[in-house]
């Protein structure tokens, strides 16, 4: 019997009017040839187009935004096809641009990590910065990410502190007497695979406090059976789409930013300022929106951002919050509004505790320390509970008694 998560999976429609340019193409016949949904092999084109433009576009902005994505292609079963998606894609690119697209088919810790992206910058595009230093650029494409979380969870790794750093930022640094990791200009994406039960049950505690899962485009889909033995991609359409990126990284440079037309920047801002900030499932979602509106943008070879661009980034991006609600491994916003209700029911009856005391109290180690801090800052912001910062003690507001 399907779980109702899998029941409300079927509301969840992919935004397949978003799905043009060069993208849009090589998904078309990549779906029409092999089993994987469409939208598979479109976000895994943006992923890899996200990978190999990384250090050469930006958005005419203050943010240091960048196309990178880490996506995770999740279904019910292998029947989904979602390595599929991933492998021919990661295939396609290779082809074209050969040792240019650095990518590593797996890692196990944060030193191998460092070593692969010292390998990539032998084929590092060039850019404009002053002093012309390898700009590294590497995709972790994942077959199994179950496996990749495993790595993380080794007692004493870095990995998954490290991965999650170069989300947003492109170094990383940690040195101890045995080891010594030092990234700069180090630009990471990350493509991978997990079944839905897996991805819901795979993270622990460590994960959730660090905010690794809302680093994550979740990408959720259903393979049609179609055909026992895929027949070959014709030659006119390989052609076709080996012009569509060549003519793309051609268009590119060695360095383009972007402009934003004023309606294209009305409808974000709007967007962004309607955007649910109280959930969990929103978290980074504005800052996502921003990196696929530049993809979207070099994916049809636009010289600056439009409206029509930023409306099919947001799209996309509402589809991901619905998503994460239903496919979010603990059910965060639940879960804060529980641990809410715990903290409120032992600073009123211990009349004032210290925050170790109330962590002991709430079980915070055990459900989660990030759980816990956004509990209490919650209930602070909304003026329920207050900090002694002389005692150090939480007690209840008079105002919020």
């Amino acid at each position: 019997m399907p779980s109702p998560k899998t029941e409300r999976d079927l509301s969840l429609q992919f935004p397949h009017e978003i799905m043009k340019g060069a993208a849009g193409y090589f998904s078309k016949v990549f779906s029409d040839h092999f089993e994987a949904p469409k939208h598979f092999f479109f976000m895994s084109y943006l992923t890899c187009l996200g990978n190999l433009l990384a250090n050469r576009i930006k958005l005419e902005s203050s943010l240091r935004t960048q196309p990178r994505l880490y996506t995770i292609i999740i279904g019910e079963s292998a029947s989904d096809k979602k390595s599929t998606a991933i492998d021919e894609t990661v295939i396609h690119f290779e082809e074209i641009f050969g040792d240019k697209f650095a990518y590593t088919l797996g890692v196990g810790s944060a030193e191998g990590l460092q070593k692969k992206f010292k390998k990539s910058s032998s084929f590092a595009f060039s850019t404009d910065d002053e002093d012309k230093s390898p700009s590294l650029s590497l995709l972790l494409s994942l077959d199994e990410f179950k496996a990749f979380v495993m790595k993380c969870k080794i007692r004493n790794s870095i990995l998954l502190e490290c991965v999650n750093s170069l989300f947003e930022k492109n170094k990383y640094e940690n040195h101890t007497q045995k080891t010594s990791i030092s990234l700069e200009k180090a630009h990471l994406s990350v493509l991978g695979a997990s079944t839905v039960e897996t991805y819901e049950r795979i993270y622990d505690s460590n994960f959730i406090t660090i905010g690794f899962p809302n680093r994550i485009f979740l990408v959720v889909g259903t393979g049609i059976r179609k055909h026992p033995i895929p027949p070959p991609i014709p030659h006119t359409a390989k052609k076709i789409m080996t012009n569509f990126l060549t003519n793309i990284n051609n268009f590119i440079g060695d360095h383009y930013t972007y402009s934003i037309d004023r309606d294209a920047w009305n409808l974000y801002s709007s967007w962004y300022h309607a955007l649910d900030g109280t959930s969990i499932h929103s978290k980074r979602l504005d800052g996502y929106c921003l990196r696929i509106i530049m993809l979207l943008a070099a994916n049809k070879r636009l010289k600056t951002i439009t409206k029509e661009i930023v409306s099919d980034a947001i799209k996309l991006c509402n589809w991901e919050f619905e998503v994460r609600m239903v496919y979010d491994p603990i059910d965060a916003d639940n879960e804060i509004a529980s641990m809410e209700q715990k903290i409120r029911r032992w600073v009123k009856e211990l009349k004032s505790c210290k925050e170790y005391k109330l962590k002991q109290k709430t079980n915070a180690n055990r459900t989660g320390l990030w759980i816990f801090g956004k509990a209490i800052n919650n209930l602070k912001m909304a003026g329920e509970i207050e900090l002694d910062k002389e005692k150090l003690e939480y007690r209840i507001c008079n105002r919020g008694a």
